[in-house]
């Protein structure tokens, strides 16, 4: 298995069939992500990223199971009645069962500066005082006056991703073919705006305190890192938008779920999270069916 690591190029019709598949889910996917750890393992939607249920959340791990309008928020709390009673705060059990000290980060570590010879002290040292900190690995680590000439060896002076010598048979991305610009897989308008959307509610919420769950996050140095990085990605991403500001074209994914909430309103469509101008028409167009999610 090894050995095709980061090897072989990626077929390119099979990664736009993904990408128009997958990639607008995928973006609430990394938001969720982040939260989960963030917040030690507290239940949220992954589409909207409210607190939600176990109930709810037990549907949630199961998106294979599921379709996809039986996952919304709404078809499984009533909005109605958490406006007037907030949902309890509830977490995943596995991270006390599961993870040694909890799910709550001990350090946030940006790959892309671990990997740029300029900034990758920083992280990689980040790295080596959480080992050094922790049982098991602190009695096998090398002095801390050779951790910087650690990360040369493996990555400043080894600017092909294959680090000789007493590294063994070290390999990372670099060493794969066509990963320069010219290689960059192209992503639709839609696509940039929703990540641009993600990242700002993350900067937002990760800079501030968070009433709902008591957390005055910029008194937390993960919080702070966390920003810090995701600042950077969202001038990266707004950047390409300026670029390629038409950079349209027909994706999916899910255009034609109608969702039926257990209070409230009684019906509504679900389509991409926070990218507005996107709901569908009652009724339908011509020719246009709906599929039904929910229930």
């Amino acid at each position: 298995m090894k050995d095709e690591l980061y090897q072989g190029e990626v077929n390119e019709d099979k990664y736009i069939e993904w990408r128009d598949e997958r990639v607008m889910d995928e973006i609430g996917w990394y938001g969720w992500h982040i939260d989960y750890w963030m917040e030690d393992g507290l239940m949220r939607d992954y589409f909207d990223h409210k607190v939600t249920t176990p109930e709810h959340w037990a549907l949630l791990r199961r998106p294979e199971k599921y379709t996809y309008g039986e996952l919304q928020w709404d078809v499984n709390v009533c909005e109605d009645a958490v406006a007037e009673d907030p949902l309890p705060l509830s977490y995943d059990e596995l991270c006390e069962t599961e993870v040694s000290r909890g799910c709550s980060p001990i350090a946030v570590i940006s790959g892309e500066r671990l990997m740029s010879p300029e900034r990758g002290y920083a992280e990689h040292r980040k790295i080596a005082t959480v080992l050094n900190e922790t049982d098991g690995a602190k009695d096998f680590l090398v002095p801390e006056e050779a951790w910087d000439c650690l990360y040369d060896v493996v990555v400043r002076d080894n600017p092909n991703g294959t680090a000789p010598g007493l590294s063994g048979d070290y390999i990372d991305y670099r060493s794969r073919a066509g990963t320069d610009d010219e290689h960059k897989h192209p992503l639709s308008t839609r696509m940039l705006q929703k990540m641009a959307a993600q990242l700002t509610r993350l900067v937002t919420k990760y800079s501030a305190y968070d009433p709902e769950t008591g957390i005055d996050w910029p008194s937390y140095q993960t919080a702070v890192d966390l920003v810090d990085i995701l600042n950077e990605y969202l001038l990266e991403v707004q950047e390409e938008l300026d670029a390629n500001p038409d950079a349209v074209f027909p994706h999916a994914p899910h255009h034609d779920w109608t969702i039926y909430p257990v209070c409230g309103a009684s019906i509504r469509s679900a389509w991409d999270y926070n990218y507005p101008g996107q709901e569908a028409m009652y009724p339908p167009a011509d020719g246009f069916e709906w599929l039904e999610g929910g229930r």
